[in-house]
């Protein structure tokens, strides 16, 4: 890849030596009132150190093997895959929720949209893993995998080597995959805020880092040029945050289609020495944490305006990092003697102009870091150390949670690439007929089920997007009036509606749950409904049970008196996203609806199919 690839106009803006050159006034300013308020202090804050070599464990869990990669968390816990090929879920205070085999040991764990894991296997396998900890599928990627998997916003994963990048849907089916040689790995694959990838290359500028932007649809897009040595990157919701070789910081984003410096900190305002580590989306998501030294000076960051908020002297060596996370109490960070909680408080040394200063929480120190690989902190006050010698010890470093601490973790959620479709106001009606010809129903169809499609999705999805959002219209007017204008064609053309639930169904993309969602709860037209049911099933990811939901109510609402065929689909569907999500609450939910379906108003014929597909869910042991 090279800047040929673009216009020469755009890639002389890139490969300026402006890119990330200066802090906007603003910003800086704010960033010097900040160090000069937290100069003016005199002491430091404090707070008691608790010397974890001199008492015993909260408790001893035994597992069946050693740790394998750091804790990820999720939905359903704290997951750690271990030698054995079995996956744990631990809570907060170290009880294992559930464990579940697997069919391969696991290099790396990533934690997606609705708490499904992407697990790297053997550097060449990627896997699957349900909410509920079942392996759903696996696939050889063809090269061997480079960091953890990357999930996306709708449901994809995209995963890299040293000189591919491949991207995959929620069932397995790589939807494409391209060659971009020249990968600098010990950089992260990251996300920008429009959903672009940001790709970091080995090769140097005049030793300035360069990277390469490719779509979420595997489309090269723009080479960039940055001012200095990328050293750390992490995604944010403004961006990518940067960390550089001389300590200076800043921020990627995507503005009016193109890669810009949104904004940078230099070494004057972070008095960083070294590269900072970088710890993304803290609290409301809109601050950072940068750490650099040792010992180590933490600084909150603005992600949107770079200013930097709060600051703090630490006990923690950034070079040897152990462990970052974001609990209750606030920021966790650990070294190899010891870890650390900061938030962020009032000084009050200015009454209504004062700013925010880190406070300490709790500070721990220990002696054994020689005997664990893995440690993880949670929000109900304790440390977990993954031991060496098979054996997880938790200790409490807090002993009561403060009046309002209340857990941080916010799960994915299921998000479309909009800022990628195109901008077309092409929807099916009387006039022009059909938006998505019979023809190209067809290709998409089968490029959805034997993948390997690139770029051509970006077309499909603008349109299937526009007529599922058209046809849900329609269905909401012919709710208390006839549909107006357009809106008219989805209910006089029936076959059209479902065509477009099929391809919705086998795009393997979590976006379009919702849709069929409120779809089942609006229309009562039985052949539509019948659709609807199937699609919910062959999709199957339901994050927040909506799909569930909508499945009982149509169950609660259907016929009694011939509609065996909707109720026994009704049953495939229920048992279907049981097995995905893979969640006991789920399996509950899913025996909700099945016992309703034995009540005597229904015939013995979907009795028969209501029992069997119970039987189905309990050999799932889910």
């Amino acid at each position: 890849m090279n800047a040929k690839l673009i216009p020469a106009a755009i890639a002389a803006l890139l490969l300026s030596p402006t890119l990330f050159a200066a802090p906007p006034a603003a910003a800086a300013g704010k960033s010097a009132a900040k160090t000069a308020a937290g100069t003016a202090k005199t002491e430091e804050p404090s707070c008691p150190v608790l010397d974890l070599s001199t008492i015993k464990p909260s408790k001893v869990t035994v597992l069946g093997g050693a740790a394998l990669a750091e804790a990820v968390r999720s939905e359903s816990g704290f997951m750690i895959p271990i030698e054995g090929k079995i996956l744990y879920a631990f809570d907060g205070e170290g009880n294992v929720a559930w464990t579940h085999g697997l069919s391969s040991k696991v290099d790396s764990l990533s934690a997606g949209i609705g708490g499904i894991l992407y697990a790297g296997s053997r550097k060449t396998t990627l896997c699957m893993i349900s909410p509920g900890g079942k392996e759903l599928w696996k696939t050889r990627t063809g090269f061997s995998m480079e960091g953890d998997p990357l999930p996306g916003r709708d449901g994809r994963v995209f995963v890299r080597g040293s000189s591919d990048i491949a991207c995959y849907g929620l069932k397995g089916t790589r939807r494409w995959a391209i060659q971009v040689q020249g990968q600098d790995t010990r950089l992260p694959l990251t996300e920008l805020n429009d959903g672009r990838l940001l790709v970091f290359l080995t090769k140097t500028e005049g030793g300035k880092s360069c990277a390469l932007t490719v779509s979420p649809f595997g489309q090269p897009m723009e080479e960039l040029t940055f001012s200095g040595q990328v050293k750390a990157a992490a995604a944010c919701g403004d961006g990518v945050l940067l960390a550089f070789s001389d300590g200076a910081i800043g921020l990627c984003s995507v503005q009016g289609g193109k890669s810009v410096s949104r904004w940078i900190q230099g070494t004057a305002e972070t008095h960083f020495s070294s590269a900072a580590a970088i710890i993304p989306d803290l609290g409301s998501g809109r601050t950072a944490a940068f750490l650099a030294g040792s010992p180590a000076r933490l600084l909150y960051v603005n992600t949107q305006t770079g200013s930097i908020e709060a600051e703090a002297k630490t006990g923690i060596n950034a070079a040897a990092l152990r462990y970052t996370g974001i609990t209750a109490q606030g920021l966790a960070l650990a070294d190899s003697s010891g870890a650390e909680c900061y938030s962020v408080g009032t000084s009050g040394v200015a009454p209504g102009n004062a700013p925010d200063v880190v406070l300490p929480v709790w500070k721990a120190r220990y002696s054994n870091a020689a005997g664990w690989s893995y440690m993880f902190i949670s929000d109900e006050g304790f440390i977990h150390f993954c031991g060496k010698d098979w054996v997880i010890s938790s200790y409490r470093v807090r002993q009561s949670l403060s009046r309002g601490e209340t857990a941080v973790f916010k799960g994915k959620k299921a998000a479309q690439y909009f800022s990628f479709y195109n901008d077309n106001q092409m929807t099916s009606s009387e006039l022009y007929g059909r938006a998505i010809s019979g023809r190209l129903s067809a290709e998409m169809l089968s490029d959805w089920k034997t993948g390997n499609f690139g770029g051509r999705e970006q077309g499909y999805l603008s349109l299937l997007t526009g007529e599922l959002s058209a046809l849900n219209s329609a269905y909401s007017s012919a709710s208390s009036t006839r549909a107006a204008g357009d809106a008219v064609y989805f209910l006089t053309h029936p076959a059209y509606s479902q065509e477009l639930l099929a391809l919705a169904a086998s795009s393997q993309l979590a976006t379009f749950s919702p849709v069929i969602a409120r779809l089942l709860l609006k229309t009562g037209d039985a052949p539509l409904v019948l659709s609807l049911i199937k699609a919910a099933g062959e999709l199957a990811f339901d994050a927040d049970g909506s799909l569930l939901d909508a499945l009982l109510y149509t169950a609660q609402h259907t016929p009694s008196s011939g509609s065996d065929g909707t109720l026994m689909a009704i049953c495939d569907a229920t048992c279907e996203i049981c097995r995905f999500m893979g969640i006991p609450a789920f399996a509950r939910r899913g025996k909700a609806i099945l016992s309703y379906l034995l009540y005597p108003q229904f015939s013995q014929r979907v009795h028969d199919y209501a029992k069997k597909t119970l039987d189905r869910i309990i050999e799932e042991k889910i």
